[in-house]
């Protein structure tokens, strides 16, 4: 059965092709986030797909999928961007929406299906994180709970990429008074969802309000990327540990168990390497216009903590 299209479709194409990200090599960060959705949902194949006018293309996969794009008449992804959530179908065979479908019909094909649908904050539905079985399949609620936050982070990646894209990233708004504290606060709440799936304790410590000059908008999408990128490093079981210091300057430590290697953005920031992926050259450069410093403050030889602090110049 083919699905409807939405009512916005002009608007959520425009959108879509502003983000230039269609046939497009693969990215570290949406391959690790494909990783993931795979690992907490049980599922051996999953997608960030991106439905375009006639396909639905794979920005990112994993699993025993060759295929890089499919017609959208046969996309479950395409019925999935016509909800604001979670469409999960746990036996295919036994709705009449994909009983037919070419990817249904094989002895070895498609029982299962997950896909959140990926919404801009204009509410543009690009396409779907999806996770896929050939087993008929159902997730609990930790687990729809990490595929809706996981969804969430794609868009994110999306954003920051298009600022790169769309060279956004100047001119800058006008920064104004904000408290760091405020948004790390609320990253950690859209991030505890994936953490708690992967049965990771990621904890945040607060002090008296550490306030920075930022744009808002712009501060958030890095500093979640960079506490994602943490909470990615540690494994399973493991920990990770925020904090928020006003004194002597503003900065945000993070503290997890993982490897040393520094990851794009720092060195970008540092002046070491520049970024050879948009999203991370997005975040240098945000966290560049803020002022920002990083800086690892690991002391222990031999522990298996890596710790780095986001300095801020004070406000």
């Amino acid at each position: 059965m083919a699905a409807p299209v939405p009512s916005n479709e002009a608007d959520r194409i425009s959108a879509l092709h502003s983000m230039a990200v269609l046939d497009t090599p693969p990215e570290t960060d949406f391959d690790d986030i494909v990783r993931i959705a795979s690992e907490v949902c049980g599922a051996p194949i999953s997608l960030v797909t991106l439905v375009d006018a006639e396909r639905q293309w794979f920005k990112a996969k994993v699993g025993d999928l060759e295929l890089d794009e499919s017609p959208r008449e046969v996309a479950f992804c395409a019925h999935a961007i016509m909800g604001r959530d979670l469409m999960v179908v746990p036996d295919t065979t036994a709705d009449v929406r994909f009983a037919d479908n070419p990817f249904v019909t094989p002895n070895d094909g498609i029982r299962f299906y997950a896909g959140a649908p990926l919404l801009t904050t204009e509410g543009a539905a690009l396409g779907t994180l999806c996770v896929v079985d050939h087993n008929p399949h159902r997730l609990n609620l930790d687990q729809m709970k990490a595929l809706r936050a996981l969804a969430r982070q794609v868009t994110e990646l999306l954003e920051l990429r298009r600022l790169v894209v769309a060279d956004e990233l100047r001119p800058r708004p006008e920064p104004r008074s904000v408290d760091l504290a405020y948004l790390t606060e609320a990253r950690i709440r859209e991030l505890r969802a994936i953490a708690d799936a992967r049965n990771i304790a990621i904890t945040l410590g607060l002090a008296d309000a550490a306030l920075v000059h930022a744009d808002p908008a712009k501060l958030a999408r890095a500093l979640d990327y960079v506490i994602f990128g943490a909470l990615k490093l540690a494994p399973a079981g493991g920990r990770v540990a925020v904090r928020v210091l006003s004194s002597p300057v503003p900065a945000i430590e993070i503290g997890h168990a993982g490897g040393s290697i520094r990851p794009e953005w720092q060195l970008d920031l540092d002046g070491r390497r520049k970024a050879d992926e948009p999203v991370p050259r997005a975040v240098a450069e945000i966290l560049r216009a803020h002022g920002a410093t990083v800086a690892d403050t690991s002391a222990i030889v031999g522990s298996p903590d890596v710790r780095l602090e986001l300095r801020f110049p004070p406000h």
